[in-house]
């Protein structure tokens, strides 16, 4: 996975989560989001040092394992900062929050302590919110993108947009089904933001970088309001988050083949039945101490 240069400053480092690197006028380098574990984050600092980068700093564009998982070793290696947005940073410097979250808030039990939820814990030293900053050198504008986690960050720089997980690229959306999102109206604004935001190139964290996304960004919006209008309409009878879960893999041919998938879809569902309950298309009752939704 050699390093692919974007612009002067820009290198996207491509893999299952897609990386980057923004270089400063004196050679130093800022990274975006260092991978799911220790074996990719040495592969990218192997590249940097044969480019004759020093890399000062990280950025994690939100707080998942597979963009967190290098964060450790990298910092251990070069004495790195590490910046994110302030919802994130709990869940950088203490991973089993991400787990938890997942299983309700409570203790998370091991098959759902790996690789894919669990990153190895990091030190953040900077928190950052949206508009210009300069980190390590580098001048980057920051953009808020929350949704698919609750603290999402993007940045711009040199005419680059690192996306994070805001959408996801066509192809993957087939492949994904439910995309994974906690906060519905959010990511319905990042959507639109996106559509907004001119720049040379778009690099997401899973796909190709891309001159136009628009394509893209309607076909994530649409898989959303499928969703919702399927589930809305499947509560003129009262059903629980888990019933509902049940219909829609069934309904789109997914198989939660292990707890952890079963989890983020499960996460996914509750927020649209929260966005559902916000606009006031459903309510909640209890019966028979079970939690139902419907219209």
């Amino acid at each position: 996975m050699p390093l692919t240069k974007l612009t002067g400053s820009i290198y996207v480092f491509q893999g299952p989560t897609n990386l980057g690197l923004i270089l400063s006028s004196s050679g130093d380098a800022v990274v975006i989001d260092t991978g799911i574990d220790e074996s990719v984050a040495r592969k990218l600092l192997r590249e940097a040092e044969a480019e004759n980068l020093k890399i000062k700093a990280i950025v994690n564009t939100h707080s998942h394992a597979d963009h967190i998982g290098g964060n450790s070793f990298l910092q251990s290696r070069t004495g790195a900062d590490i910046y994110t947005s302030p919802l994130e940073a709990p869940f950088v410097q203490n991973p089993l929050l991400e787990p938890a979250m997942l299983a309700g808030g409570a203790y998370p039990w091991k098959e759902i302590q790996n690789k894919f939820l669990m990153a190895k814990p990091s030190r953040v030293t900077g928190e950052i919110t949206a508009g210009a900053r300069q980190i390590a050198g580098v001048d980057v504008e920051v953009f808020g993108l929350p949704g698919h986690s609750l603290g999402q960050i993007g940045l711009l720089a040199d005419g680059v947009l690192f996306t994070g997980d805001a959408y996801l690229s066509s192809s993957l959306l087939q492949k994904h089904g439910i995309p994974y999102n906690v906060y519905i109206s959010e990511y319905l604004n990042t959507l639109q933001k996106l559509g907004e935001i001119h720049c040379n190139w778009y690099v997401p964290s899973h796909g190709q970088p891309a001159r136009h996304i628009y394509e893209d960004l309607a076909q994530n919006r649409a898989a959303v309001q499928q969703h919702l209008e399927l589930i809305n309409n499947w509560l003129k009878e009262p059903l629980s988050a888990e019933d509902l879960l049940a219909k829609l893999c069934s309904h789109l041919e997914i198989d939660t083949s292990n707890p952890g998938l079963f989890f983020l879809y499960r996460t996914t569902v509750m927020a649209y039945l929260t966005y559902l309950y916000e606009q006031g298309q459903i309510k909640t009752s209890l019966q028979e101490n079970r939690l139902l939704w419907h219209q």
